[in-house]
């Protein structure tokens, strides 16, 4: 993965940029996107606020401190807002609300809690290390190892945030994105299957 790490609205836009030229010459127009959350200041009952965005094009990951941003991203507000590419997240409803509260709304976005579960797992939701682990590679059952409340307690606090958190993050993004990538690849070509029935060709035996 090649990612960047930022405080700064300019490089977010420069990297928005970026991921819009990949994003357009590709056929399927997927960004992985995640959120960490902190408290706004104030008191204990004020309600969580986004502290970090993570976003994800192929093995390009955005890890935007947003709390501690030098000014607002207005390329980030118009990037989000957009119908032209499909965000897709786990758990959305939190993520939603979270960043509301930052005035930022993603209208194209696909929940993949709501859409896969794994059938020969009981549990009714799964989290993203389960899709991930079934869908990409075992070793993404471990990938929330060694990560616990004191750690998430620690994304709103002032940057640089630690290489742990930097490193979590981009695989929450990656993870995310790769996971749906594979769904969406998956369900296209089981309905090109049923569109398209081969044709029996030869003689049958």
């Amino acid at each position: 993965m090649k990612v960047l790490y930022t405080n700064s609205a300019a490089s977010v836009e420069e990297w928005i940029t970026n991921a819009e030229a990949s994003l357009d010459s590709s056929a399927r127009k997927i960004v992985g996107l995640d959120v960490e959350y902190g408290k706004l200041s104030g008191t204990y009952f004020n309600p969580k606020k986004a502290a970090v965005i993570q976003l994800c094009v192929g093995t390009d990951v955005l890890v935007y401190h947003i709390c501690h941003a030098d000014e607002r991203s207005e390329s980030l507000v118009e990037f989000l807002h957009g119908f032209r590419y499909i965000f897709a997240g786990f758990c959305t409803t939190e993520d939603c609300k979270v960043l509301s509260r930052s005035n930022l709304y993603v209208h194209n976005l696909k929940d993949i809690q709501e859409i896969w579960r794994d059938p020969y797992k009981k549990k009714k939701l799964q989290g993203l290390k389960d899709v991930a682990g079934a869908i990409i590679d075992p070793i993404y059952f471990e990938m929330k190892d060694g990560f616990g409340r004191a750690e998430h307690r620690m994304w709103a606090n002032p940057p640089p945030l630690p290489p742990k958190h930097l490193e979590y993050a981009a695989r929450d993004a990656y993870a995310t994105y790769e996971v749906y990538r594979r769904l969406d690849l998956f369900e296209r070509g089981f309905f090109s299957l049923i569109k398209h029935p081969e044709k029996k060709r030869g003689r049958d035996w």
